[in-house]
Formats: C-alpha cells, sequence, structure tokens
C-alpha cells in the first residue's frame, strides 16, 4: 500500500510539472506567434512606405522636368511651376494605405534685378534668399575670370524696399577675394546666377585624382546640397576642378563630404589641381562640363508607423 501511495504522489508531481512545462511552452509560442506577426507588418509596411518614397520621387522628377528654370523659384524647397499640381514647394500625396511627402532643393538662385553698374553697394535683389547663411558671401555670374564677382553680404532681408518689398542680400561689398583669388565688380543683369561660396579647409595636395583627404572638409553653407557637386576654380588662373560628393555632415560650421570623386570635369580622368586651404568653394556653376543645374530631391514615404526616406540629386 506504501508503494501504491508513493507512486501515486509521484505521478502527481509529475503531471503538475509537465502542466507548469506545458504552460511555460504555450505562452513561450503564443509570444513567438505575436512577435512573427508583429515583424510580419513591420516589414510590410516597411516596404510600402519604400515604395511610397519611390512614388514620390518619380512625381518630383516629372515636376522638375517641366520647368527647367529651377533656380528662378521663389522658394527654396523650390515650387517647380507657377501653377498646377508642382506648384507648391513641399507636396504631400495619400496613395493607397500610405502617403508620400517630397520637396527639392537647389544650390542657388538668381537676381531679380539687375546690378547697373559696378560701384553700386545697393540691396542685391534676389529670387529668393531661402537657405542662404543669415551673412557669408556669394559669387554672381558664372566665370570668375571674366564677368563674376565674389560679394560679402552683412545679412538677408526678406522684404527689402528696395526690392519692392522682395528679398535681398543686403550690407553690401563688392569684387571682393576669396582666399588668394581676387574679383572684380562688375555690372550683372538680370537671371544671373547666384551661387553660395564656402572655403576648402582641406588643402588638396596631390593632382591624382584617385587621391582623396580624409577627411575632405570646407567651411560649412546651408546652401549647399547634403550630395552634390562643388566646383574650385581660381578665376584668372584658370584652374578649375568639379567634385562630386555623395553624402555630408555638418557640424560647428564646417562640412565634411562623403563619398568624394575628384576630376569631374574630366570623366575622372585628371590630372586634378593642386588647391591651397581657403580657396574659394561653389556649387556646380551653370556651363560646368558635368551639368549645369543640380537639385536634390528628398521623398519621405509613410505607411501607419513606417517611415522611409530616399534622397537623389539630379542635374541638368
Amino acid at each position: 500500500m506504501a508503494c501504491g501511495k508513493q507512486q501515486r504522489g509521484f505521478l502527481l508531481v509529475v503531471a503538475i510539472v509537465l502542466l507548469v512545462v506545458g504552460s511555460m511552452l504555450a505562452a513561450a509560442m503564443a509570444y513567438m506567434v505575436a512577435t512573427s506577426g508583429g515583424s510580419a507588418t513591420d516589414n510590410l509596411q516597411s516596404g510600402q512606405a519604400l515604395f511610397l518614397a519611390e512614388s514620390g520621387m518619380e512625381y518630383e522628377r516629372r515636376c522638375l522636368a517641366q520647368n527647367l528654370d529651377w533656380y528662378q523659384s521663389t522658394t527654396d524647397p523650390i515650387a517647380p511651376n507657377a501653377t498646377g499640381t508642382c506648384a507648391t514647394a513641399t507636396t504631400t500625396q495619400t496613395l493607397g494605405s500610405g502617403s508620400f511627402t517630397v520637396y527639392a532643393n537647389v544650390p542657388a538662385t538668381m537676381l531679380r534685378k539687375r546690378i547697373p553698374d559696378n560701384t553700386s553697394t545697393a540691396d542685391i535683389c534676389a529670387y529668393t534668399i531661402d537657405r542662404f547663411p543669415a551673412s557669408g558671401r556669394i559669387q554672381i555670374d558664372d566665370d570668375i575670370a571674366g564677368s563674376g564677382e565674389f560679394v560679402t553680404y552683412g545679412a538677408v532681408n526678406p522684404s527689402s524696399a528696395t526690392c519692392g518689398n522682395r528679398p535681398a542680400f543686403t550690407g553690401i561689398a563688392r569684387g571682393v577675394s576669396v582666399g588668394t583669388v581676387a574679383s572684380t565688380a562688375a555690372a550683372h543683369a538680370r537671371s544671373s546666377n547666384v551661387y553660395p561660396v564656402a572655403q576648402l579647409i582641406t588643402a588638396l595636395t596631390s593632382t591624382a585624382c584617385t587621391t582623396i583627404p580624409n577627411p575632405f572638409q570646407i567651411t560649412d553653407n546651408s546652401k549647399f546640397l547634403s550630395a552634390g557637386t562643388i566646383v574650385l576654380d581660381d578665376g584668372p588662373g584658370l584652374n578649375h576642378e568639379e567634385i562630386l560628393y555623395n553624402g555630408s555632415s555638418r557640424s560647428a560650421g564646417v562640412m565634411t563630404l562623403t563619398g568624394v570623386s575628384r576630376c569631374q570635369d574630366t570623366g575622372g580622368v585628371g590630372p586634378g589641381v593642386t588647391w591651397a586651404a581657403n580657396q574659394p568653394v561653389t556649387a556646380l556653376l551653370d556651363g560646368s562640363v558635368t551639368a549645369s543645374n543640380e537639385a536634390e530631391m528628398v521623398s519621405v514615404g509613410t505607411t501607419g508607423p513606417a517611415n522611409r526616406a530616399v534622397h537623389q540629386t539630379v542635374q541638368r
């Protein structure tokens, strides 16, 4: 009898243990199924958000293709057209179960009003001052060895009386030098291009196109695209180099370029040019070998909690 009681007690303990283990396994399986289902939903929404972001890029490409006067926009992000679906600087469209938000930045603007002579220090009227630094340097016109000119401005004004209550650069000093590159004040026609000017921090000491300093740094300028093309040009010295960068970061007044490819004006063949620190750096100039104009498109697709962003720089 004692033996039977002991067996029944043992079996009871085993049954309890099995119940506990079974409950734990069931809970674990339920958690795994729930996690797997949540992961599948997250992956699906992430893929949908990426599709929406790519759809936004197609939308913006179409808008940019309809108007080639990118630098004449009165805003930045730019409104590619004055009317219609492409007339807004930032567009949000609903598509299926989500939406995309897309916009395009440009690295330059144009003169809204001509500069009549080489002595005027009146406000410089531009189509937009958006994304330009509050003070700094600009280059007017494309060839610093010809009619191009470096100008220092002390402030920007979104509503200058000189410009008919429109945007302007103010506190003007004409024909300034940047680094060792001098410029001469000159008259400029309406719709002349206006570029931001930075300076080289990292000297380029080799003419080899494959020699890329690490880090590659310039002074920060908010108008520069986060990925695009910069130009080094010493004007009368007739040295010129176009440099591509695929990414960048900004900190404490310094812009660090990544994914750098030199000698784009020679198709990467070279030779390049040696450049000292402090030489002027501009955005892609109209008439450059690489292209004439650039725009950086940014599209963010959203589905539920998932967001995916796509960046692309286009040229013409």
